[in-house]
């Protein structure tokens, strides 16, 4: 009996009608982009590439679950650029899945897709897409998994998905400090409704705390111990030296929080607008059978307890310093609110056609110009560090005896994270120039590679670093070698751009055998 052909509707959708096929395809074009673009490192990737060398419960400001993704990617392809590039397109297209799939709890399919793709117009994202951030795009991929399981747990709760929440709520706080700031609005804007309350406090409820202070505990003994260490430069950044104090700094304060928060969705709420068009989203539209009534209460009563969390720290915390990149995890879920709101704006074939083509033009601009960055930046004579030239700096250092496996001492993060990606084999320990405690750290280095009978190498790049710093690696047996300056043109630079500017002191074992 011959079989039956199949009907059109059970047919195969081909893969290249999935948004999923898009995303995968951004993330192999910017991952190869990044590797052929250039070698060399910015600030964040080049902490993480000194500070992934070995697993710690701590890493200076930072809580450490980045870098133990990053150790576990480079102990299988190595400290290379390609891994920095994979850990971090993964986590972006995550963040896509998971804000998808935490939008499907409440909206249709269609809708469902447009409130995670339109992520690509938060500037938060498209800072991440085109720079070096690290911790942020871990955050924002682990607020976006929270969103989905705590949806989930609301509409069906079990003990399993407490266990789960747990989970993302105890990565959560391992990937970046202000997390706990959207897990308390999160869960206190669920507490505050009731259906969503009793199914927060429904049979198995005590599993998600537990296993998130199981999870945290260890790196929270760490912060204890350690904490000027891991609180000092946040702290900084969010009161810097530089400004007003008192009602001023509180004024100022409040004006950059608000300019941060309306700028923070405004260029999507633009495009969305533009898209189906201002009576589509004024006109009320029969709800989605998959929409539970207090979706959207609980959406706007997370944000506003956002809002008020962040105008507490200006008031009580004398905080007066946002960054974008700061608010954007907080709010990323700005697009799945509005498809909550109006989640038969999906269904509408000219609006949808219109808004996935600007999500796509978006993506496509961010990757271009990320990729062009540098060359511009190369044309018009300014010392890009992605055009350092790394690979004769590697050769260069060869030729001039260093071996490959000896120490290296570095002046700041970038060069020792440079120099990690050519030279693998080699410990690599940063001693910044411009802290005070900089002396004392070459000392410890150099006297612990004299005690592995080994010679080092002492680098600095871009910034001259004090006498006193190179003095400190002195040998015990006294003998300092020349101090080398080299001038290395960038790569694509013109002829008039001053080259790159590498001092270093090579020091060979049989100088103290």
């Amino acid at each position: 009996m011959p079989a039956t052909p199949p009907s059109p509707a059970a047919a195969t959708t081909p893969p290249w009608r999935s948004p999923l096929f898009w995303l995968l395809a951004w993330a192999l074009a910017s991952t190869a982009s990044r590797v052929l673009l250039s070698q060399a490192l910015m600030w964040d990737q080049a902490e993480q590439t000194v500070w992934s060398q070995q697993l710690a419960w701590g890493y200076g400001p930072q809580p450490p679950l980045y870098t133990w993704l990053q150790w576990a990617v480079n102990g299988v392809l190595g400290p290379t650029v390609l891994s920095l590039a994979l850990v971090k397109k993964t986590l972006m297209v995550l963040t896509f899945v998971f804000m998808f799939i935490a939008a499907r709890q409440l909206m249709p399919a269609p809708a469902a897709w447009l409130a995670a793709l339109g992520m690509w117009w938060l500037p938060g994202m498209g800072w991440q897409a085109l720079r070096d951030l690290t911790h942020t795009v871990l955050l924002t991929c682990l607020v976006a998994a929270t969103w989905w399981l705590l949806l989930r747990q609301l509409r069906r709760p079990s003990p399993g998905g407490f266990a789960a929440l747990g989970l993302a709520l105890g990565l959560g706080v391992l990937s970046k400090y202000s997390y706990v700031l959207f897990a308390g609005a999160a869960l206190a804007a669920a507490l505050s409704l009731p259906q969503p309350r009793r199914a927060l406090l429904s049979r198995g409820w005590w599993l998600a705390p537990l296993i998130a202070a199981l999870l945290v505990a260890p790196h929270a003994l760490w912060v204890l111990q350690h904490w000027q260490e891991a609180s000092s430069s946040t702290l900084a950044k969010l009161r810097p030296a530089y400004e007003a104090t008192g009602w001023r700094g509180m004024l100022a304060g409040l004006g950059d929080l608000l300019t941060m928060l309306g700028l923070a969705a405004l260029p999507w709420a633009l495009m969305a607008w533009w898209a189906f068009g201002r009576r589509a989203w004024r006109t009320p539209a029969p709800s989605a059978d998959t929409t539970p009534p207090w979706a959207v209460p609980l959406l706007l009563r997370y944000l506003g307890l956002i809002v008020c969390g962040l105008l507490a720290m200006v008031v009580l915390g004398n905080v007066s310093n946002f960054d974008g990149r700061w608010i954007h995890p907080l709010v990323c879920m700005a697009p799945m609110a509005a498809f909550a709101w109006r989640p038969g704006l999906g269904d509408q074939p000219r609006g949808r056609r219109r808004y996935l083509g600007a999500v796509l033009g978006m993506a496509l601009l961010l990757w271009l110009g990320g990729a062009a960055d540098p060359l511009i930046d190369a044309r018009r004579g300014r010392a890009d560090r992605f055009n350092w030239p790394v690979v004769r700096m590697a050769e260069r250092l060869r030729a001039a005896g260093y071996d490959g496996r000896s120490p290296i001492i570095a002046s700041h993060h970038i060069i020792a994270g440079v120099l990690r990606t050519r030279f693998p084999l080699a410990p690599v320990t940063v001693c910044d120039a411009d802290l005070p405690q900089a002396v004392g750290c070459v000392r410890q280095a150099v006297r612990a590679a004299e005690a592995r009978g080994q010679g080092w190498l002492m680098v600095a790049a871009d910034d001259a670093a004090p006498n006193g710093w190179w003095l400190a690696g002195t040998p015990a047996s006294g003998a300092l070698p020349c101090l080398q300056t080299w001038a290395l043109p960038y790569r694509r630079a013109r002829a008039d751009t001053p080259p790159l500017r590498l001092d270093l002191m090579l020091h060979t074992a049989p100088i103290y055998k």
